[in-house]
């Protein structure tokens, strides 16, 4: 006789595991009768979250059971873990987790129960929407007009699709979809990513550069949107990068599949806010995992306070000192962040985030920017970051550093003291916004010298860096490395791109590039009045400086603004622990959706700090919602 645990280990909730935990436990006595099956979920409140089975029985049926369980778990996006172990004493229950089912946060369209009966073009039951499915019950997320197609519906769709070039799923899927790149009137919209439904995951390597991780998260059940860069000189992927993604429902999956027989590898996609294709995640990998950039799922965590017996009330932060959180709960970004105390138990609380149509606007959140001293959203992101820290449990909320870097807010870096007071260390400068002044001042400047011989051998980058308008926020990454892209001769010369796709191009450079050396870039601090800023015309001149003296490889110049940043950052880090004695270093903005960054960012800074990603809450959303409960009585506290 053994004892067999079984462990999934994830960074979230994955409330499926909990189901399938939960039928295993159903149908023990029918499909296991001689074993003794246990199940179980150990938690914190904010992960990791490890989904078990135990068996106690004999070698040939927990061999039986082990086959099972590996057929049956399919991968999940948040999986960071699994293992099979012996164990002495069983820890789990005879009781069912609790799954969120009836919210229907368990279900998902389509299992690998399900997945080769109607997604199969050789199956009888292929097309067979409405398909019913004992394990993952996917049917039931069907609306009546999913219901009401039919394969031969589907068929014609492709069909049209084909002849027409385009196909309009506006009523069904909130989709539209097309052969060809999609135009949009908005401009924001035509100016954004393109995102591809891959129609054949077999010709995946064929078309982008993907490592392995991307490939399982493609395949997960939350079927994710992940960024990636197209292979070198395609013929017809020109742009620098793409978001992309597998079929993410039932009639997509069909849909891809008769396209796929076509001989269609992908297709471009919209998708209006309410369709599912909207609400998927879109993730990026951040030090040995995936976080999700953006978030729409509501969510709940139950929190038990470490003062449990000391007569105080469990509040999420209270056991390291962070500020009470509003009570009556704050609404912004969309999400509605609230915090209550259990009504059974004085130490113990429930976080909520759910998402709300009466949400501060982004609009009414930057007019409270009136100062650039200001660091409310930075605060809130490192208070959202601090509740998934260890080390921030054991010790309280102090000596932590915030590098929030986004392109919707001020990017900035903000310390926690040993007080738990922050304090506003960095935020990048506002750039000009058109290349005229941008130039002007370069050749005005120390830079001038280099600024005239770069307009003089390189007259094409000099007209497209003149032409270049930066509207919206200027004071980010984004902007910068789109002024960087154009110097460094990464502007097609018979286009005239956006900044996000300059942008774009400088990452993907970056991408391609695979030597370990660089030459390093100058990003200087320069000293306000009460915090620092980066001296913008001292970079660009340092990239000027190489361009000019001949350095051909824009793979190795693009690399080089990355890795010399981390390198930056990690001598700041030095230096406020030499102050604040640094504990702990948060992450969070969408600027981390670039994957260079995101990797020389934990090169550099991962071997003397460790680094902290709160994976159950978004880079830049619901994040900001949950940590400006904690904020002090600065902008955001008026909004609640």
């Amino acid at each position: 006789m053994k004892n067999i645990r079984f462990d999934f280990t994830c960074s979230r909730q994955v409330p499926f595991y909990a189901h399938l935990c939960n039928e295993f436990l159903n149908k023990a006595a029918q499909n296991y009768p001689h074993l003794n099956l246990c199940i179980g979920l150990e938690q914190q409140a904010f992960g990791p979250f490890t989904y078990f089975i135990e068996a106690l029985g004999e070698q040939n049926e927990l061999e039986q059971l082990a086959d099972a369980i590996a057929a049956d778990f399919p991968i999940s996006l948040w999986l960071t873990d699994s293992r099979i172990r012996v164990i002495e004493t069983s820890t789990g229950q005879q009781t069912l987790l609790d799954t969120g089912y009836n919210q229907g946060l368990s279900s998902i369209p389509f299992c690998p129960q399900c997945y080769p009966q109607l997604g199969d073009n050789q199956s009888p039951r292929f097309g067979v929407l409405s398909l019913e499915c004992p394990c993952c019950h996917g049917e039931r997320q069907l609306g009546p007009e999913q219901k009401a197609l039919t394969l031969s519906d589907i068929q014609a769709m492709a069909a049209r699709l084909i002849s027409q070039g385009e196909l309009d799923l506006s009523l069904t899927e909130g989709l539209k979809v097309s052969l060809t790149p999609i135009r949009s009137q908005n401009e924001a919209q035509s100016a954004a990513r393109p995102r591809l439904l891959i129609c054949n995951p077999n010709t995946l390597n064929a078309h982008f550069c993907v490592n392995d991780e991307q490939v399982l998260a493609l395949s997960s059940i939350e079927k994710p949107l992940i960024c990636v860069r197209p292979i070198q000189d395609h013929d017809r992927l020109t742009l620098p990068l793409y978001d992309i993604g597998f079929a993410h429902n039932r009639m997509v999956l069909v849909l891809a599949e008769l396209l796929r027989q076509k001989g269609i590898d992908w297709l471009y996609l919209t998708a209006t806010k309410s369709s599912s294709d909207a609400l998927r995640p879109q993730v990026t990998w951040i030090d040995g995992a995936f976080a999700q950039i953006n978030a729409a799922l509501q969510s709940q965590f139950c929190i038990q306070s470490n003062d449990e017996g000391k007569g105080k009330q469990a509040q999420p932060l209270a056991s390291f000192n962070a500020p009470e959180p509003l009570r009556d709960g704050l609404s912004l970004l969309g999400y509605q962040a609230r915090w209550q105390a259990h009504k059974k138990s004085a130490h113990l609380g429930l976080l909520s985030v759910t998402t709300s149509s009466h949400a501060t606007s982004l609009d009414e959140v930057l007019n409270r920017y009136h100062s650039k001293e200001d660091h409310t959203l930075a605060d809130a992101a490192l208070y959202a970051a601090l509740l998934d820290g260890q080390m921030s449990r054991q010790q309280g909320a102090k000596h932590a550093v915030i590098i929030y870097l986004s392109r919707t807010f001020p990017s900035q870096i903000v310390s926690l003291d040993g007080k738990g007071e922050t304090e506003l260390f960095f935020a990048l400068p506002e750039l000009p916004d058109n290349g005229y002044e941008i130039f002007h001042q370069l050749e005005t400047g120390p830079q001038k010298a280099i600024a005239q011989k770069f307009k003089s051998l390189f007259p094409d980058d000099y007209l497209a860096l003149l032409s270049l308008k930066l509207n919206g926020r200027r004071d980010n990454l984004q902007s910068l490395w789109a002024i960087a892209a154009i110097l460094i001769g990464l502007n097609p010369k018979d286009a005239k791109l956006a900044p996000n796709t300059l942008s774009d191009a400088l990452n993907a450079a970056a991408m391609r590039y695979h030597g370990s050396n660089a030459p390093r870039i100058d990003y200087p601090l320069t000293k306000g009045e009460a915090h620092r800023s980066l001296n913008w015309c001292k970079t660009l001149g340092t990239v000027l400086s190489f361009r000019v003296a001949g350095h051909s490889d824009p793979t190795q110049l693009a690399f080089a603004m990355h890795d010399s940043l981390a390198d930056y950052l990690a001598n700041w880090m030095e230096h406020l622990d030499l102050n604040l004695g640094v504990q702990q270093i948060a992450l969070a903005g969408s600027e981390f959706e670039n994957e260079v960054l995101c990797k020389r960012i934990g090169l550099r800074l991962g071997k003397n700090f460790p680094l902290l990603i709160n994976r159950c809450l978004s880079l830049e959303g619901d994040n900001l919602a949950v940590g400006a409960l904690y904020v002090k009585n600065r902008s955001l506290n008026a909004l609640a």
